[in-house]
């Protein structure tokens, strides 16, 4: 009883101590969904499955029938463009954009772009979660004419962009210290990969 209330008090303490100094959104201590299908498809193309929940997150808040103004849709806000790029390495050669609202359809599609994007980019993440915002070919120019953004991402041209991988990395490192958290008092066990 003791240890619970210690741990109780720990996170309470955590939680509100990050708030104030480090502005936690609380939004993310809500519950994920569909973490079955995030932790297949992360296992799957060996992605760090916190990475995939903080795209969502950033992406669509796991509104799985989002869709943008420039037409990308679900979860992981594919756009038609990369699912018919990456479409037939996944047996799929007809769909529909209502394919790609079905949450494990765009998971599995989102992860491996992700991935495909990873290897790209030799593992920058900075680089890669650009990329999937304002696509490779611009990624690829700012770095030719500025290698520093593979580090400082705040150096990239666009606002957009720049705030989407702040947001990305910021949720990421987010999830990141909770699961620790979780680790630490015994709620759950690490991923094994």
């Amino acid at each position: 009883m003791k240890k619970i209330l210690i741990a109780a008090l720990t996170l309470i303490l955590f939680c509100l101590f990050s708030f104030f100094y480090f502005e936690l959104p609380f939004n993310l201590i809500r519950p994920v969904f569909h973490t079955d299908s995030i932790n297949h498809y992360a296992r799957q193309y060996n992605l760090d499955p916190l990475l995939i929940t903080s795209i969502i997150k950033v992406e669509s808040n796991f509104l799985r029938r989002a869709r943008s103004r420039v037409g990308a849709t679900g979860l992981m806000q594919v756009l038609p463009s990369t699912a018919k790029e990456i479409g037939p390495e996944l047996g799929y050669t007809d769909y529909s954009k209502i394919d790609l609202e079905n949450p494990d359809t765009n998971i599995r599609f989102g992860s491996l772009y992700i991935r495909k994007l990873s290897d790209e980019f030799d593992g920058n993440l900075a680089l890669t979660i650009a990329a999937y915002n304002a696509g490779k070919n611009k990624v690829h120019s700012w770095y030719l004419q500025n290698p520093l953004i593979a580090v400082e991402y705040s150096d990239m041209p666009y606002k957009e962009t720049r705030n989407y991988v702040y947001n990305v990395m910021r949720t990421y490192k987010w999830l990141q210290k909770i699961q620790k958290l979780k680790i630490l008092i015994g709620r759950k066990k690490p991923e094994q990969t």
